[in-house]
């Protein structure tokens, strides 16, 4: 392997605490190309302003995911806070992986 290649990596929930955190943290060690997801993708102007790419992706419409997902290598998937209805973030988690197989992730 090349050692000058460094993988795409992806954040979801970029826009919350914890995603935002390891979006700078990646950024400040620059690991490399930075995708940060998240539903309000106006919300991380900062970020962009930095060098991450910002992508919209909702845990509820899949086909964001999909799309959002496309070019990562790694995925660092925070889950939404949405508890309810139950089952609710079960079935997003499963298909934020999914998207993020179909998408070589």
């Amino acid at each position: 392997m090349n050692k000058q290649w460094k993988p795409t990596l992806l954040v979801t929930g970029a826009s919350g605490q914890l995603g935002r955190r390891v979006v700078e943290l990646l950024l400040d060690a620059k690991a490399g190309r930075v995708i940060a997801t998240t539903r309000t993708p106006e919300k991380l102007a900062s970020l962009a302003a930095r060098g991450a790419e910002i992508r919209r992706a909702d845990f509820a419409d899949p086909a964001s995911l999909r799309a959002a997902f496309g070019g990562a290598d790694r995925l660092l998937l925070i889950s939404t806070g949405d508890l309810f209805p139950l089952g609710l973030r079960l079935g997003q988690q499963r298909a934020a992986v999914a998207a993020a197989v179909a998408a070589g992730v």
